[in-house]
């Protein structure tokens, strides 16, 4: 029994993980059940352990084995586009809507070693540069085998002794088009197809190692700002101050350019939605959306607000939802959201599905603003029950959207797919006054 439990850990341990993965097998599974076709069954890569516990700093990641394994989970055939990008929940309804598939310029391993500190050294400095340094250990081992990527060693201690997961993680970040993306866009694109780029282009304190390394301090998971996890007094990592830089779910720039070189050479348009903040973006898609369903003589007066995982887009297509994702359960993301809807046409019905995040913390929005949230609606008004019991400290597990959003009606028959064209100008429209840029 014990063996068994190890294994598993160590599964868990070499397996990428994080949103971007999440969204990516959603993605197979939404255009799976459009198209009416099986879904492909991959299984995941096996890479070199050595024989040993499959932490970060002991197993070889293969970066290139990941990307084919998710270009794997896209049914066959042939598509009208491309959406890539940053991990976004709307950005996978994007791509939903446009009827094409959503894959990741990233993907997560835990280090949940990074984490673990001495006892007798606290969430001071020490703590920092001990973290700092134990992601360059085994971001080094990443870079040995994987000379097109870029690690960045994420630690956040808010969440240090709660969930290592979440403490700490690394993020491995092409900087160069992998070659199972670039096969499948050469054999899969229709000629002529779009690839839209989607890019959070928010900043964060971090500080810069060895060539293709980098460590951050924080996350905005927190809901804290880059500046609240330093000691002004004594601000140091590994002997540097931290600097402003682009944030840990931020696309590489040379992954751009190489798509962009790549993709004029094969007759692809290359396009860009740049935002700042992940509620911009929540914005400007489910205002498409409600449009798009209107223009198909659908009333979009149902809103479903999704969060972190929560969330399920072959559902919210099926029964003619409205979708808004918030990344995280925090203050400010609801907030975001319901300023949204106070500015939007009344919706008759509001359902809120907001995933616990397993502690309390200041900045969590309490289950209070979600209902207030919900309120908004003139006629249903529904915080899932579920949900509600687990907030904030309990779990409640990813599948449960799909559960909650299955028995909804079904709107009947299936609108065309959006235009990238038509949606990327709408987007632009939103743009102008809600800080979202379309290049």
């Amino acid at each position: 029994m014990r063996r068994r439990a190890e294994t598993a850990r160590d599964i868990e341990l070499r397996w990428p993980t994080g949103l971007g993965i999440a969204l990516a097998m959603a993605s197979g599974r939404v255009l799976a059940y459009r198209r009416g076709v099986p879904r492909p069954v991959v299984a995941p890569p096996r890479w070199n352990t050595g024989g040993q516990a499959a932490t970060v700093t002991k197993t070889a990641v293969d970066a290139a084995s990941v990307a084919g394994w998710l270009t794997g989970q896209l049914p066959t055939g042939r598509y009208h586009g491309l959406v890539i990008g940053s991990p976004h929940g709307a950005g996978l309804h994007l791509a939903a809507a446009l009827g094409v598939p959503w894959l990741p310029a990233s993907f997560e391993l835990a280090t949940p070693d990074v984490a673990v500190r001495d006892q007798s050294v606290g969430s001071t400095t020490a703590d920092n540069t001990a973290a700092a340094e134990a992601g360059e250990r085994g971001a080094q081992a990443i870079l040995a085998t994987n000379p097109d990527v870029a690690v960045r060693q994420v630690y956040d201690p808010v969440w240090r002794g709660w969930s290592a997961s979440s403490a700490a993680y690394a993020v491995v970040r092409w900087q160069r088009l992998p070659g199972a993306y670039k096969d499948w866009i050469a054999e899969r694109l229709r000629p002529g197809a779009p690839i839209i780029v989607t890019r959070d282009v928010g900043r964060w304190l971090t500080v810069a190692g060895p060539d293709g390394y980098a460590f951050q301090l924080g996350s905005r998971a927190s809901g804290l700002a880059p500046d609240d996890y330093l000691d002004n007094r004594d601000a140091a990592v590994l002997g540097e101050r931290p600097a402003d830089s682009d944030g840990e779910r931020s696309v590489d720039r040379g992954l751009v350019e190489d798509l962009r070189r790549f993709a004029a050479a094969h007759g692809h348009p290359v396009r860009q939605v740049l935002y700042r903040h992940p509620d911009v973006l929540s914005g400007a898609v489910a205002d498409l959306y409600r449009d798009w369903l209107r223009a198909g003589s659908r009333t979009g007066n149902r809103l479903v607000v999704e969060c972190g995982r929560l969330l399920d887009p072959w559902h919210v297509m099926r029964a003619g939802l409205v979708p808004y994702w918030c990344e995280h359960p925090l203050r400010s993301a609801v907030r975001a959201a319901s300023w949204w809807v106070a500015g939007s046409e009344p919706f008759t019905a509001i359902d809120v599905l907001p995933e616990p995040p397993g502690v309390t913390l200041p900045t969590t929005a309490p289950l209070a603003e979600w209902e207030a949230l919900a309120g908004f609606a003139t006629r249903h008004v529904l915080v899932d029950p579920r949900c509600a019991r687990a907030y904030p400290t309990g779990a409640v597990p990813a599948h449960h959207a799909t559960q909650v959003l299955r028995a909804q009606p079904p709107d009947l028959p299936y609108l065309p797919f959006l235009d990238a064209q038509s949606a990327l100008a709408g987007l632009a429209e939103r743009g102008q006054r809600d800080g979202l840029l379309v290049l």
